[in-house]
C-alpha cells in the first residue's frame, strides 16, 4: 500500500525536486556516484537502487539522490538518469561536468538527459586533480556559465542549477568567486548547491549576499559525514580545496584519538547541527556525502529530523554550535576575508541588516600599473579588430592565445584564456588561499582581473 501511494504521489508530479524548493521544503540528498566497476547499466542503476528508495521514503525531509559524475565509473550522471525508472527519476539532482568535455559533448549529454525526461541538473566545471599544466591544456573543458547557456538555448524546460564555492578568504579571490556566481545566475541558474565545507560563517555569508541583492534562489548546503579515513586525510591537507584552521585540526584529531562509536557520535551531531543552522538561515536543503548506504542513510534523516525540531531559534542553535566545536573555527584564521562583518553572530534582523567587510587597500606594483597603460595604448580597440591583429605583440605582453574574439578590453587587459582549464566565468575550486593556481602555481587570472579591477575602481564592472 505505502509502495502504491509513493508511486502515485510520484507520478502525480511531474518534477518532486523542484516542486519541494518551489514550496519551501526541506530536501535532503544524499550524494552517490555510479559504481565504477559496472559495465552494466541497468546493474549500475540495481545497485544504486536501494539507497535511492531509502531517500524517497524521506517524504517530510523530500528525499533524493545527488548522482555525481566523472569518478571512474563509465556512465555519466545524465546516462544513469535515463535508466532510472521513470517514476523517481525528477526525485534526484544529475550532476552535468564540464571536465574533458567540450561544449558539443555537453550538448549530447544533454540529450540524453532531455530523451529520457531528466530534468533536474547541476552544472559544474570539474577540476583536474594532480594534472601537469600541458594535460591540462591537451583537455578541454564546458564551464558551468557556458553549460548553463546552452541550457538557455534549448526548447526543453530543464530545472537547471550551479555549484558555487563559498570557502575562499582571500579577499580578491571572494570577490572573484562572488562576481563568477553573479555570472551563473544572470546565465540562468535557477538553484545553488555550494560545495563541501566546514565553515558555517561563510555559509551565512552566502545566504546574506543573496539576501541583500533580493536573490531569492534556492540554496543547498553541501555537507561531509565524515570517516577517520576522510578526516586523517583533511588533517594532513591531502584533500584539494578544504581549508582548516589548526584548532579544527586538534578537535578532529581528539575526535579520532577515542573509540569509533565516539568519533561517529561526533560526526552526526555536526551533521545535526550543519543541517539545522542551514535551515535557520535560509538554505533550502542540504546534500551530504559520505551517506553511501540505506542503512546509514535512514540514521542521517532522523538525525536532521530530530535536529530541525530541536533548534527552532537561531540563538539556540549558535550557543550549541559554538559549544560543539569548542572554540575551533573552521576558517584558516583571524585574518581571513568574509564578504560580511559579524557573521555568525545573528541572523539577519531585518531592521539591523549586515554592513559589508572593509577592503584593505588594492596593492598594485608600479611595474603592473606601467604594463597596464601599455596594453591599453596598444589594445584598446582590440576587441573590434580582427582577432590576428597585433598577435606577435599580444604574444609578448598578453601571452595571447590567438581566440575567435579578442576580449581584452572587457577584461582590463587581463587575457582570461591563460587559465589553464579555458574558464571564462571564475576561479575554480582548487584556488589556492593566496589566490594562487593550483596547476601553474601562479596568481589565478581571475584574482590577478579583480586586483587590476580594484586599483581601477571598476570592481562593479566585473557582473
Amino acid at each position: 500500500m505505502n509502495e502504491f501511494q509513493l508511486d502515485m504521489t510520484l507520478n502525480k508530479n511531474s518534477n518532486p525536486f523542484k516542486n519541494a524548493l518551489d514550496n519551501g521544503n526541506f530536501v535532503f540528498l544524499a550524494e552517490s556516484a555510479p559504481p565504477e566497476n559496472e559495465q552494466n547499466i541497468n546493474s549500475a542503476v540495481e545497485r544504486m537502487m536501494p539507497l535511492a528508495e531509502t531517500m524517497l521514503r524521506q517524504e517530510d525531509l523530500c528525499g533524493g539522490l545527488a548522482v555525481t559524475d566523472y569518478y571512474g565509473s563509465p556512465w555519466s550522471a545524465a546516462e544513469i538518469a535515463a535508466a532510472m525508472p521513470e517514476n523517481i527519476r525528477n526525485a534526484n539532482c544529475y550532476c552535468l561536468s564540464g571536465n574533458n568535455r567540450s561544449a558539443g559533448q555537453i550538448s549530447e549529454q544533454l540529450n540524453i538527459a532531455a530523451n529520457a525526461g531528466a530534468m533536474n541538473l547541476l552544472c559544474l566545471s570539474g577540476f583536474p586533480a594532480d594534472l601537469s599544466l600541458r594535460a591540462c591544456r591537451s583537455r578541454e573543458f564546458c564551464g558551468s556559465t557556458k553549460q548553463l547557456e546552452i541550457i538557455g538555448e534549448r526548447q526543453e524546460k530543464f530545472f537547471a542549477g550551479a555549484q558555487f564555492n563559498p570557502f575562499y578568504y582571500n579577499e580578491n579571490t571572494v570577490l572573484a568567486a562572488y562576481s563568477s556566481l553573479i555570472k551563473k545566475i544572470n546565465s540562468g541558474a535557477q538553484f545553488i548547491i555550494t560545495q563541501s565545507g566546514w565553515d558555517m560563517l561563510q555559509n551565512q555569508a552566502l545566504a546574506w549576499f543573496m539576501f541583500n541583492r533580493k536573490n531569492y534562489l534556492p540554496m543547498i548546503a553541501h555537507l561531509t559525514l565524515l570517516t577517520p579515513d576522510k578526516a586523517e586525510k583533511i588533517i594532513a591537507g591531502k584533500i584539494p580545496g578544504v581549508r582548516i584552521t589548526p584548532a579544527f585540526a586538534k578537535l578532529l584529531a581528539r575526535e579520532l584519538s577515542g573509540s569509533k562509536a565516539q568519533f561517529e557520535a561526533a560526526q552526526y551531531r555536526r551533521i545535526e547541527l550543519q543541517s539545522a543552522g542551514c535551515r535557520l538561515m535560509g538554505y533550502s536543503g542540504v546534500q551530504i556525502s559520505g551517506v553511501d548506504f540505506p542503512g546509514r542513510a535512514q540514521v542521517v534523516a532522523s538525525r536532521i529530523r530530530s535536529a530541525l525540531l530541536e533548534f527552532r531559534s537561531f540563538e539556540h542553535w549558535l550557543d550549541e554550535y559554538n559549544s560543539h566545536q569548542a572554540g575551533a573555527e573552521i576558517n584558516s584564521g583571524l585574518e581571513c576575508f568574509h564578504l560580511f562583518d559579524r557573521v555568525l553572530r545573528r541572523q539577519y534582523p531585518l531592521d539591523d541588516p549586515p554592513s559589508a567587510s572593509r577592503f584593505s587597500e588594492t596593492e598594485y606594483p608600479w611595474k603592473e600599473k606601467a604594463a597596464y597603460k601599455i596594453k591599453r595604448f596598444f589594445f584598446s580597440n582590440a576587441d573590434k579588430q580582427r582577432p590576428g591583429r597585433d598577435f606577435l605583440l599580444k604574444k609578448l605582453l598578453v601571452n595571447c592565445r590567438g581566440c575567435d574574439k579578442c576580449t581584452l578590453p572587457q577584461n582590463d587587459f587581463v587575457c582570461t584564456k591563460n587559465c589553464p582549464m579555458l574558464l571564462e566565468n571564475g576561479p575554480c575550486s582548487a584556488v589556492k588561499d593566496d589566490g594562487r593556481c593550483s596547476i601553474t602555481q601562479s596568481e589565478c587570472i581571475f584574482v590577478k582581473k579583480v586586483r587590476c579591477s580594484r586599483w581601477l575602481e571598476s570592481i562593479s564592472c566585473l557582473e
